[in-house]
């Protein structure tokens, strides 16, 4: 034992960098690892924590179209055993704020009428200001997606524009609301004083609007409530109702983005980082392989041997291992902050779970690096002392490396007709075969990873570019109806009629839709709701696309999501049952379209098929509008909006779109820039170690190199230059694996969230110069490894 264990400190002793940068790299793997399996962990813990905490909604009913009494229907809720549901809650709509002197239109909001405490459900929980039983007059509670979007304080005095005058009220209080808190959401609820709301808002024209949530015991048997209620009643619920699922994803989707990415790219570092370890004790067993020859001569068992090894690397993984967890569970908190900052109370680290499953994915990779240790060491029994004193290699080893160069390969290359420093290059290329194909296969990783994170970002911040892929329309200008009891349709529809600079405008409402149960073949005995989209108008003229079919053009006809077409087992050509206000009908299904509104459990139907329901439908809740110019459609949506604006919000697409998923990306660019900074030192550091290793082993070769008039720089920029032509065909790989390989497996996470084909913009010109970061790593890992040789003399190079 104490000779093994001397050797293995003789070893580490005399590849002090080579170790290091391995203990580096595990590090890096652990790190990687690590935090993707503590932010796998968290996911959903702090919102389920939050939701429970609050006695959160898992339905929310709002009645804004007079088809229901809400009275009636918070009565037979209130009456249900393991039902608890909150106060009828009185509210006004409204679009926009002023802060700080400036106008941001696109944020909707419900005014609440704030009703004593307790509510039982819904609670709201303080992150900032003074808790009260109601806001004092003169001021608000905001909630923390609202405060975090547009950076407002406690203090902080927001405007409210009231028909022609603005409502100036302080915020005296920053609240976790759990069903209308999300990252990434431009609807938020705003609670004022009750005096206030009464004074300010109850004399204002337009009809008052009530919303009240609903909390279960048991969520799985809301669906046996509903059957009771339609039942009991004998009106089926004809307003809105947002489900838990809807509640839910936003709070959950990016931490499984995130975390879905770290650990693949986890997994694929350790992979490389094992293999870099096998790659280096290989080396080391052909480096000393005469003295290891020697050694087993003089009665070094070969057990023994391996036993060098195990514990040289049992020491660099503990050393680089236990940092590297305290690193994840760093970084997985600042991240797991980031993304459910919503949910944070005030300045409090939101606490972080799965720091168990952390440690035992460390243990998991010593493990790992123990075993390959082992499975690469073994090699050493095959040693024979008398072909290693001979050879310092295997008889067999020694007859392939001398052919190696005059392999058919190499004289279809034409080695005899490039320059020197060229052949020098593939030479180094040709001759070290195992470190060749790790350098194609990191810089491909490195590469797709650079390539990914950038597609994906580019893709969010330019999403009105495939705002249709995305389920949304493709329309220049949206009118966002705000105040839908008093807005003037009529006045409206002349106006843009009068418009010369307005091509097409379509007329969008949504009501809710009932696919009976024998319908369904994947739930039987339960109905499913869905959000109906109802258009006047021509869904082609808009942009709306479809993955499959073509948008409904009659009144029998109608276009899916994807989640619904699964659900339900339908495809183009079938008949699908839905209830709409009570009444029953039979639809042919020729589209079906993805959407991350809804998660896709959606339809679209026409006007005419609406109307064969209601004939007086007309609760229109947008108006898209689509221009000549495009370069006209910021100027038109500003005047239009400035002449409705008491009664609708109207932004061009762009500003719609970006006040959602502006969010998202900056959520993102964090963990993916760190992901990329990894795999950018990873490539560094592996170049270095293996390129260090084959120079050394070559040192006789260069010292006669060197004396025949080469010179370092020649030398060094030769095995530079084959590095150079390796990693430009690994981030050439790296590209077409980024674009159209693992964007597959994220569509994986994002099919239950109604997107099943990921829309992306590739912008070639990026893609390359973020390729080029693998090329420039791995081209400076060579060149600084080659530096021993610029610092060595002929004659010592040739003495060893």
């Amino acid at each position: 034992m104490a000779v093994m264990f001397k050797l293995s400190l003789s070893y580490l002793s005399r590849n002090k960098i080579q170790n290091a940068l391995i203990a580096l790299l595990l590090l890096l793997s652990t790190l990687l690892v690590s935090t993707a399996t503590v932010i796998l962990a968290n996911t959903g813990n702090q919102f389920y924590e939050m939701h429970t905490r609050t006695h959160g909604s898992h339905q929310i009913l709002t009645f804004e179209k007079g088809l229901n009494d809400p009275d009636a229907v918070h009565n037979w809720w209130a009456s249900q055993d393991g039902v608890q549901v909150s106060p009828l809650l009185t509210y006004r709509t409204f679009s926009g704020i002023i802060l700080n002197e400036t106008h941001i239109p696109n944020i909707y909001l419900y005014m609440f009428n704030t009703p004593p405490p307790p509510w039982g459900v819904d609670e709201l929980i303080f992150s900032s200001g003074t808790p009260d039983t109601v806001p004092e007059q003169g001021s608000v509670w905001i909630p923390t997606s609202m405060a975090n979007a547009y950076h407002i304080s406690v203090g902080d005095t927001i405007g409210f524009k009231t028909g022609s005058s603005t409502l100036e009220l302080n915020v005296s209080g920053i609240v976790i609301d759990v069903p209308y808190g999300a990252p990434f959401s431009n609807t938020a609820r705003v609670w004022m004083n009750p005096t206030d709301y009464q004074h300010d808002l109850a004399t204002l024209a337009g009809n008052e609007n009530r919303m009240m949530g609903i909390h279960f015991n048991d969520y799985s048997m809301n669906s046996v409530y509903w059957e009771r209620y339609n039942r009991e009643t004998g009106i089926p619920f004809l307003e809105s109702k947002m489900e838990f699922e809807a509640i839910a994803s936003f709070y959950l989707i990016i931490n499984q983005v995130i975390g879905f990415i770290m650990i693949f790219m986890g997994v694929v570092m350790l992979s490389i980082a094992l293999m870099t370890i096998g790659f280096t004790i290989a080396d080391a067993i052909l480096a000393n392989y005469r003295t290891i020859g020697i050694l087993k001569s003089l009665g070094l068992t070969s057990r023994k041997t391996i036993g060098t090894y195990v514990i040289q690397y049992a020491l660099i993984s503990i050393v680089a291992i236990i940092p590297g967890l305290a690193l994840s569970i760093w970084i997985s908190k600042w991240i797991i902050n980031i993304s459910v900052s919503s949910l944070r109370v005030g300045n409090q680290n939101i606490p972080v779970q799965g720091l168990d499953a952390a440690i035992l994915a460390g243990v998991l990779l010593f493990t790992l690096v123990i075993l390959f240790t082992v499975l690469h060491a073994k090699k050493a029994r095959s040693i024979q002392p008398v072909q290693a004193i001979r050879y310092g290699m295997s008889e067999t080893d020694h007859s392939r490396m001398a052919g190696k160069m005059n392999s058919p390969l190499a004289h279809w290359i034409g080695f005899t007709r490039l320059p020197v420093t060229a052949v020098l290059g593939f030479r180094h290329v040709f001759k070290n075969t195992k470190s060749s194909v790790l350098t194609i296969l990191l810089t491909t990783m490195a590469s797709s990873v650079l390539v990914l994170g950038y597609v994906l970002l580019t893709s969010i911040n330019g999403i009105e570019q495939t705002a249709a892929k995305w389920g949304y329309d493709n329309a220049n200008i949206a009118t966002v109806v705000v105040n839908k009891s008093n807005f003037p349709k009529t006045e409206l529809k002349h106006v843009l009629a009068q418009d010369s600079r307005i091509s097409n405008v379509g007329w969008q409402g949504n009501t809710t839709g009932v696919i009976s149960p024998e319908s369904l073949a994947a739930v039987e005995g339960q109905s499913i709701s869905l959000n109906l989209s109802v258009l006047d108008g021509s869904y082609q003229e808009l942009g709306f696309e479809t993955l499959k079919g073509v948008n409904p053009q009659h009144a029998n006809e109608i276009a899916i999501g994807v989640s619904v077409a699964k659900t339900s087992n339908k495809d183009l050509g079938d008949l699908i049952d839905i209830y709409i206000e009570g009444e029953k009908r039979t639809f042919l299904i020729t589209g079906i379209y993805q959407a991350f509104a809804n998660m896709s459990v959606s339809g679209r139907i026409t006007i005419d098929a609406m109307r064969s329901v209601n004939p007086d439908y007309s609760e229109f809740d947008v108006i898209f509008i689509n221009v000549n110019d495009m370069a006209q459609a910021g100027k038109v949506a500003s005047e239009l909006n400035e002449q409705f604006k008491d009664f609708a919000s109207v932004v061009t697409q762009k500003t719609l779109l970006d006040s959602v998923y502006a969010e998202a990306a900056n959520i993102l660019i964090y963990p993916m820039s760190l992901i990329g900074l990894l795999f950018i030192i990873v490539t560094f550091i592996i170049i270095f170690s293996t390129c260090r290793i084959n120079i050394r082993k070559e040192s006789r070769t260069y010292g006669i190199y060197k004396s025949l008039g080469l010179t370092s720089r020649q030398i060094r920029l030769s095995l530079t230059m084959g590095m150079f032509i390796l990693s430009s065909v690994g981030a050439i790989l790296g590209i077409f694996v980024g674009v159209y390989l693992l964007p597959l497996l994220l569509e994986m996470v994002l099919s239950g969230y109604g997107i099943v084909q990921l829309p992306l913009i590739l912008h070639w010109g990026g893609m390359v110069l973020f390729t080029c970061l693998s090329i420039i790593a791995a081209s400076l890992g060579s060149w600084f490894s080659s530096r021993i040789i610029r610092e060595a003399s002929p004659r010592i190079l040739v003495i060893e």
